[in-house]
């Protein structure tokens, strides 16, 4: 926040010595930047912008499984080293560190902004694939596990501040964007076990592991171009907010970050206004995420090796084609979604969607990924686009902090899970049906919770139906001011 900008709210706020027209200030601008931007023709053209730097960020996530072979080679000849557990141990820092660092971030951004901490994460994300090369070249297992939590850390907390950056400009059509989102980050993932090792062949291994680097610059010089964008129709509605609430003022404001996040700091209290749909939405998030998220990046090749030949397991090109294949659902679920409205049983139908995959998988395990897929897709588009439904803006980094943090906490113990039951194949199956029924009942909860909340999960609770809900006063209901759909937001039930 620039000099003038801050004395001009120090003195606005001395002034008036009244918290409501602070909070006048907050509503002002938050309401007129948001339809400035949602009516501004650029929001496309920011979308397009943005959107590169998820590839690049895939594309380094799955790399040490496109190198797998070479890492194997190289440390073969360590008798110390227990390769398997090293390698693991790659995947499993990458989400113990998430399972913290996205609340932390989360809480910065509703403090500075989207664009600031999104230039941070991006700078860990470079440091973290460059130590991990580092790592490889020297043969250094804890560079590359320090590599790989640095990079584990950037890429988590990216996700939930590229969706809260993106929410005010499509917050009408967040459902179509969020397919855009998933289907992106698997291309990254395709794109990496599949160039990864022709970079490789074609120079060495290292060109293929700083390929990673220069690809995420290259996504973050056009997410700049899309920040200029987004900066100048914010300097655009701050000029007309406080020329709308001041209008003898000639000060042009030039800040890069929302007023209303400024002003709201991160607090650990703040969690507790949270509504009860948010806490049961990160709750079957978790235990849809484990379901899935286990069985393609822990006990596929288990499973695989099972059904087929003990030697011949399913190759990891092939995993990401036919996962691909699936998401390619996406172009249908996100209009879907976005225009059906009723998610309360799309969440429902996405489990069931789920459970039907893990036992074809049994029998043909490559249908079997193609519905695993949909039914994945079905569920992050349903769940994180309610989630900035049910979240007022202030607040979108804490909440999406939290849903990938809980995630992560509890994808940290699945592959110790797995080893209780022996990584056999039923031993792994029942493990991961166990999870699809734990997020039924949670899915039949958040049923129950939105028909009780008049459809919460799609906006569309009625301004008559609060007072029900809240038993607030006729008073309150009248006042032009109240935000009613965020004053229940901000009661826990």
């Amino acid at each position: 926040m620039n000099a003038q900008h801050t004395e001009f709210i120090e003195s606005y706020i001395d002034q008036s010595n009244n918290f409501s027209k602070t909070k006048l200030i907050d509503k002002t601008v938050q309401n007129n930047g948001i339809h400035m931007k949602q009516q501004s023709i650029l929001r496309y053209l920011v979308l397009f912008l943005s959107i590169w730097i998820i590839i690049p960020s895939f594309y380094c996530f799955d790399q040490p499984v496109a190198i797998y072979k070479t890492l194997q080679q190289l440390f073969q000849e360590d008798q110390t080293i227990n390769f398997d557990l090293y390698f693991a141990s790659l995947y499993i820092i990458y989400a113990f560190g998430n399972a913290f660092f996205p609340l932390f971030t989360g809480g910065m951004r509703d403090c500075h902004g989207d664009r600031i901490i999104m230039t941070y994460i991006v700078a860990i994300m470079i440091m973290g694939q460059l130590t991990f090369t580092i790592g490889v070249y020297f043969k250094s297992f804890l560079l590359m596990i320090l590599g790989r939590l640095l990079l584990g850390c950037g890429i988590e907390s990216l996700l939930p501040l590229w969706s809260s950056f993106l929410a005010p400009f499509f917050k009408n059509s967040i459902s179509i964007v969020l397919s855009i989102l998933q289907l992106f980050s698997q291309i990254g993932l395709v794109l990496s076990i599949y160039l990864t090792p022709i970079i490789q062949k074609q120079y060495n291994l290292m060109t293929s592991l700083i390929s990673g680097i220069v690809f995420i610059l290259f996504g973050y010089i056009l997410l700049c171009l899309g920040f200029l964008i987004d900066k100048k129709l914010e300097n655009e509605n701050y000029l007309s907010s406080y020329r709308q609430l001041q209008p003898s003022s000639d000060i042009i404001l030039t800040e890069d970050t929302k007023i209303i996040n400024k002003l709201y700091f991160f607090k650990f209290k703040d969690f507790k206004i949270f509504p009860q749909m948010f806490w049961l939405l990160l709750a079957f998030n978790s235990m849809f995420f484990c379901s899935i998220v286990t069985l393609v990046n822990v006990s596929i090749y288990i499973m695989a090796s099972v059904l087929f030949d003990t030697n011949n397991q399913i190759e990891e090109l092939d995993i990401a084609l036919f996962w691909m294949l699936g998401c390619l659902s996406l172009f249908i679920i996100g209009p879907l979604v976005q225009y059906f409205t009723y998610r309360r049983y799309l969440i429902i139908v996405s489990v069931i969607i789920i459970i039907i995959g893990h036992i074809q998988y049994l029998t043909s395990p490559h249908i079997g990924l193609i519905i695993l897929a949909v039914g994945y897709c079905l569920s992050f588009v349903c769940t994180w686009s309610a989630i900035i439904y049910i979240i007022k803006l202030k607040s979108f980094g804490k909440a999406f902090g939290l849903t990938v943090g809980f995630q992560n906490l509890i994808f940290v113990f699945m592959p110790f899970l797995l080893d209780v039951v022996n990584r056999n194949i039923m031993g792994t199956f029942k493990v991961l049906i166990s999870f699809s029924l734990f997020a039924l009942i949670l899915a039949i909860q958040i049923l129950v919770e939105d028909i009780r909340c008049f459809n919460i999960l799609d906006n569309k609770l009625a301004p008559m139906q609060f007072a029900k809900i809240n038993n607030v006063s006729n008073e309150e209901n009248n006042n032009n001011d109240t935000d009613l759909f965020a004053e229940y937001l901000e009661k826990p039930q």
